[in-house]
């Protein structure tokens, strides 16, 4: 017990520091943002200082960040200090001192602008010039630009620190229950073997306490309590039972205990990150706006040689936002908020706006795409951009695992008479009042095995690694869709063989319920 306190509070204490060093790497970031935005604001004074004010403001707070790191204690563990705080204590002091130095110049910087009257813009323009390209050419501002990339680095291996402490608390929690059980087990099997050689007297008491044995075990009923009726060996053994009866209960509920703060610390990292959405995608978006920029600017100025480079960071970065997205929207389900706004949709009118926008991604492997639509499609009452979102992610899907194939949406309205007729057990227990729009996506792809299709569900999961490996992504999409299809009441089932390809089916309500 006092080990899985120890490991509780190591895994605190971790979880404590990766929270700041994360902070930290958002704040140096802005600072490089800053400081790369900086030249353009030397003609506007008031832009300079507020630019400069800005980075000051963001110096001190990691300077604040840098002073909590210090203040978190030892822990005592030579090994982990090693691999842990000794890095971090080098991280620390390698940059503490060169921020305070480039904190300094800022500030003098500052004062010396202020020194300049307003009229005199020539003079602020060609001091703010100089003295930023000397603060800029300098050594502490050349070592501060890899802050960010330092600190990551040591958010990832403290985030492994955290990892590897709920691995040992899942090993000490399991060892414990086969200590118990194992308890259990002996002492069931000592009671059976008295039955075998005490007399006819104590028989009935012996089949009293194998059974109650036997029922903790199985039903995990930990309020049941046999009778003291003797001073003897059975009674010491009913004793010694009902002792270890109590003892299960309580580390049970410890266990349970622990499982709810474990779960709540989940949901406090979903709804973190669905929090951070913001913050995430800005700097994203901005990375992408600036390659776009940079790439009409020289596609302008005849410069072939950069586009090439500047085309591939756009696309790179708009791969990270898709991907940043996923996790951005797992998060915000899995925390909770997600609100639906539902709205009156007029049925082939949405359709027709998917498989415009999904036109791209099911021809990109020389698919060819077919669209099948049903008669008096009418209108439904859902959420538009996520019933819109659940089609996307299934086509963009069906899209990745085909090649040279056929890939088809086809789109019906089915009422509740055909759903009580059907043979489907899964549609059955689906029934109710309302008509319902069912949605059909099929491909021609690689398909899955029995193994795969029980994994396409979960969070961060795809059939297997090697499809990863062949195919990217983040195997979010299908776990988001599945999500959102619970969200507004609706389900959705797959079909699939190996290398014949595969169909996703989804069943909306007419009208969602909130």
């Amino acid at each position: 017990m006092n080990n899985k306190h120890q490991i509780r509070g190591q895994i605190e204490e971790a979880q404590e520091q990766v929270d700041l060093l994360t902070k930290l790497t958002t704040k140096a970031l802005k600072i490089n943002i800053i400081q790369k935005e900086r030249p353009k604001s030397v003609n506007d004074r008031k832009v300079l200082e507020a630019k400069i004010s800005q980075e000051l403001s963001s110096i001190y707070e990691v300077n604040t960040i840098f002073k909590q790191l210090q203040l978190i204690p030892e822990t005592g563990d030579e090994s982990i200090e090693k691999k842990y705080y000794i890095p971090l204590q080098e991280f620390i002091q390698g940059y503490l001192n060169p921020l305070t130095v480039y904190l300094q110049k800022l500030e003098n910087l500052v004062q010396e602008i202020k020194q300049i009257p307003p009229q005199k813009t020539i003079e602020v323009e060609s001091l703010s010039s100089a003295s930023l390209n000397k603060i800029n050419n300098s050594e502490v501002a050349i070592k501060l630009e890899k802050l960010s990339q330092d600190s990551e680095k040591l958010t990832t291996l403290f985030n492994q620190r955290v990892e590897q402490g709920f691995r040992d608390y899942k090993k000490t929690e399991a060892l414990g229950i086969k200590i118990l059980i194992g308890s259990l087990l002996l002492s069931i099997i000592i009671a059976v073997m008295m039955a075998i050689y005490t007399s006819i007297s104590i028989v009935t008491p012996l089949k009293d306490i194998i059974k109650v044995a036997q029922q903790v075990t199985e039903e995990a009923n930990f309020e049941l309590q046999l009778p003291v009726t003797t001073e003897d060996e059975i009674g010491q053994l009913t004793l010694s039972l009902n002792e270890l009866i109590g003892k299960v209960a309580k580390y049970t509920e410890q266990l349970q205990e622990a499982k709810l703060k474990a779960e709540a610390a989940n949901r406090s990292k979903s709804a973190f990150l669905a929090t951070m959405s913001h913050e995430l995608r800005t700097p994203l978006n901005a990375i992408i706006g600036y390659s776009e920029i940079l790439y009409e600017e020289a596609e302008d100025a005849g410069y072939q040689d950069f586009m090439l480079d500047l085309d591939r960071i756009k696309i790179a970065g708009k791969h990270l936002l898709e991907m940043i997205s996923d996790i951005l929207d797992i998060s915000k389900i899995e925390a909770g908020q997600v609100t639906l706004y539902l709205e009156s949709i007029e049925v082939e009118k949405l359709v027709q706006d998917v498989v415009g926008t999904a036109k791209n991604l099911t021809e990109k492997n020389r698919n060819t795409f077919k669209l099948l639509l049903g008669k008096n499609l009418g209108t439904m009452y859902a959420d538009m951009p996520k019933v819109r979102q659940v089609l996307i992610n299934l086509l963009g899907n069906a899209a990745k695992f085909t090649k040279d194939g056929l890939i088809t949406l086809s789109v019906e309205r089915v009422n509740n008479k055909k759903l009580k007729n059907s043979q489907n057990q899964n549609l059955l227990s689906f029934n109710n009042s309302n008509n319902y729009i069912v949605f059909r996506v099929s491909d021609t792809g690689i398909g899955m095995t029995e193994d795969q299709l029980k994994q396409i569900f979960k969070p961060f999961t795809q059939a297997d690694a090697s499809t990863t490996r062949r195919y990217g992504g983040t195997g979010l999409g299908l776990a988001i869709c599945q999500r959102l299809c619970e969200r507004m009441g609706a389900r959705i089932y797959v079909k699939s063989k190996s290398e014949e390809g595969s169909t996703f089916t989804v069943w909306f309500p007419e009208r969602v319920m909130i």
